[in-house]
């Protein structure tokens, strides 16, 4: 794959315009193990996008594959009319698609104002040494996108603290903060509930239906409470494929899923 990203004919952007991700026959083998098969997946352009499925079903590989990590085997996937065709990383987060982790990602030692700004300023100037090495006070545009996100994940009164220092519920949210200061079209978020709370889960459910008011998110969940309260559309995978896809009230009574479900006997 050449890296690059494809434009695609006029009549398939058209297409694709009130979707903002689609997968075709999405395929991901690692050896004799086929993790995702042919997967043919569409993602809303607006609201949220639950993924749900029982242990193993390919949840966190089809993620992978969105962000890159992870190189299709075979299809493609189409991320607002371009084919994402071997497109790296740093690539796939320049062009929306950022993904917001299962267990706290940053730096420990640094303040969560520091870690918010670093990931800010990386729309600015890039990750270069120079970057990380310059005292935020000197970057007053990535700095003041970071009060801002800070204020809207509910962190500012803790902005100078370092992150070792929040508690876990606030850790998540400064993860999510991180994710956010990139300024995403589609934001990945990968167990955003897990190992909280009640009270840090009604936060947290809260904040992710306010980011859902101006960004397309798509959650990996197991809570299935959440997963039917907040989910405007659901994808359900098991044993690599695509079960089926549509709103919450038809995935609760699909027989399908349902048996899935009993048979799977959990959730990744």
């Amino acid at each position: 794959m050449s890296g690059k990203l494809t434009e695609m004919s006029e009549s398939e952007a058209d297409a694709s315009s009130e979707t903002i991700l689609t997968t075709e026959n999405l395929t991901k083998q690692f050896g004799p193990l086929t993790a995702i098969d042919a997967v043919s997946l569409e993602i809303p352009a607006d609201g949220i996008t639950a993924v749900i499925g029982p242990n193993g079903a390919g949840k966190t590989t089809l993620f992978n594959t969105f962000t890159g990590k992870h190189a299709p085997t075979d299809g493609q996937i189409v991320f607002d009319g371009e084919t994402l065709d071997g497109a790296e990383p740093h690539e796939i987060v320049g062009r929306g698609i950022v993904r917001s982790f299962q267990i706290t990602n940053f730096f420990a030692e640094l303040t969560a104002l520091e870690n918010v700004r670093l990931a800010a300023q990386a729309r600015y100037s890039g990750f270069g040494p120079a970057d990380f090495l310059t005292h935020h006070a000197s970057h007053e545009a990535p700095l003041a996108d970071a009060k801002r996100v800070l204020e809207r994940v509910g962190l500012a009164e803790v902005a100078t603290e370092t992150a070792s220092s929040l508690s876990y519920g606030q850790r998540r949210h400064l993860e999510i903060a991180i994710a956010l200061a990139s300024e995403p079209r589609l934001l990945l978020m990968d167990e955003p509930t897990a190992g909280m709370s009640p009270e840090e889960t009604n936060e947290t459910v809260e904040l992710i239906e306010d980011i859902a008011a101006d960004t397309t998110v798509v959650i990996i969940e197991h809570d299935m409470d959440i997963v039917m309260g907040i989910a405007d559309r659901i994808a359900v995978l098991n044993e690599g494929k695509l079960l089926t896809q549509g709103p919450p009230e038809e995935i609760q009574s699909d027989e399908r899923v349902q048996e899935a479900y009993l048979r799977g006997g959990g959730h990744e």
